[in-house]
């Protein structure tokens, strides 16, 4: 019999502060009847310090755009690089359509993205469950059939020369799958999930190989699993039933080495103490021994002002500190930006860095972003930049920057 890994749950106290200590700025606004609209997916930078992301919806027949943003003394460039339509497949080649995971780079610089519905590679067989898009050929490289994937919604990464990523859905069993593929689109693997390893994988799949789903697990609310070359998926960690670790995880594990541990901190977006999610962090036991210590770090209160209810991973600065977002909470219920800092006794600090202001009214004729779905990333000043998938004075969303 195969051995489980046991994961032991510990709890620390963390200390709020509530003083928002960031200053916000809007590098780009999206219309909600424009060309480009509700960017779910975050950013990422290219080698030369230009930020990606994707737009999922447009109007007419624009279902989705590939969008730049350029740093110059005048400020930050947008640029359209694609715009994804699939109707009238007659005078269009249904690349696919709605991106709503984020991008991958590879180490040539060049732009892979999913498109989250349709696709066709000839024209001719259109299966509908989106496709994997290389921007440099500006081609299909996969269009998913349904028994291999359906609907890739998560980031896709880029590591070990190949392109990974997850399906919400499809797979042997309907319940979502990892997949990976070579750059040219070649060499295509498909794992499905089925019973205990989880469903409806709710993140992407990190370059150890794990990886959580939103649904899944041994009481079917969520759990974390791992990738393993000769077994497939496995679980490694249930998320309930008391729920005091929280349940529903979502979001990229993000996978470091503190110390020379191998380390990996997640969030989850319902349950734990206080009922609105939780960051947690995954400490191996022994080295690579594949036995994991899951600690809470902080606990969302559900309701709260200091925002709960996250959709996304975490990212780490260079000082230590995690940074991450909630869909919900601050000061219109329109989420938050917040920094966990540990500290020298153990517990983590929370600090909300800005709470966006997001709801129209008469004395907020402009208003800031509203409910991010992604996570965020750094520059090497420490500069903090994400998407919200609504907000901004014209409702379709906003590209923001964070100095903190």
């Amino acid at each position: 019999m195969r051995a489980k890994a046991i994961l032991v749950c510990a709890f620390l106290l963390t200390s709020a502060i509530t003083l928002l200590a960031g200053t916000y700025k809007e590098l780009q606004t999206f219309d909600f009847n424009g060309y480009a609209n509700t960017p779910y997916a975050g950013l990422v930078f290219d080698q030369a310090g230009d930020l990606y992301g994707v737009a999922a919806y447009g109007l007419d027949y624009t279902d989705g755009t590939l969008f730049e943003l350029s740093p110059s003394p005048s400020g930050w460039l947008y640029s359209s690089r694609f715009e994804f339509q699939h109707a009238y497949p007659e005078y269009y080649e249904d690349l696919g359509s709605e991106p709503i995971g984020g991008l991958a780079i590879d180490e040539a610089n060049h732009v892979y993205a999913t498109l989250s519905q349709n696709g066709s590679q000839d024209g001719v067989t259109f299966y509908g469950c989106g496709t994997v898009f290389s921007l440099s050929t500006a081609a299909v490289i996969h269009v998913f059939s349904g028994r291999d994937g359906c609907n890739p919604e998560s980031n896709l990464t880029y590591f070990n020369g190949r392109l990974w990523g997850t399906t919400r859905s499809g797979g042997l069993q309907g319940e979502g799958t990892v997949f990976s593929l070579d750059t040219a689109g070649g060499s295509f693997q498909s794992n499905s999930f089925f019973g205990t390893a989880g469903r409806q994988p709710s993140g992407g799949i990190n370059a150890w190989g794990y990886g959580v789903t939103y649904a899944g697990g041994g009481v079917g609310k969520g759990n974390i699993y791992r990738l393993d070359p000769q077994l497939g998926l496995i679980d490694k960690h249930s998320f309930g039933p008391k729920w005091t670790a929280g349940y529903a995880p979502v979001g990229d594990l993000l996978a470091v080495y503190v110390g020379g541990v191998r380390t990996m901190y997640g969030t989850t977006s319902a349950g734990g103490p206080r009922g609105g999610g939780t960051v947690y962090r995954l400490t191996e036991i022994e080295p690579n021994s594949d036995r994991w210590r899951l600690t809470v770090l902080h606990s969302f209160s559900q309701g709260g002002p200091k925002g709960w209810a996250s959709k996304a991973g975490l990212a780490m600065g260079a000082n230590g500190n995690l940074y991450g977002t909630t869909f919900r909470g601050g000061k219109t219920d329109c989420g938050t930006v917040f920094k966990l800092a540990p500290t020298k006794w153990g517990a983590w600090t929370y600090t909300v860095l800005h709470s966006f202001n997001g709801i129209f009214t008469s004395e907020n004729p402009e208003p800031e972003g509203c409910h991010p779905t992604s996570g965020v990333v750094l520059d090497s000043a420490g500069n903090i930049y994400g998407t919200t998938s609504e907000g901004g004075p014209s409702m379709g969303g906003v590209v923001y920057q964070i100095t903190p």
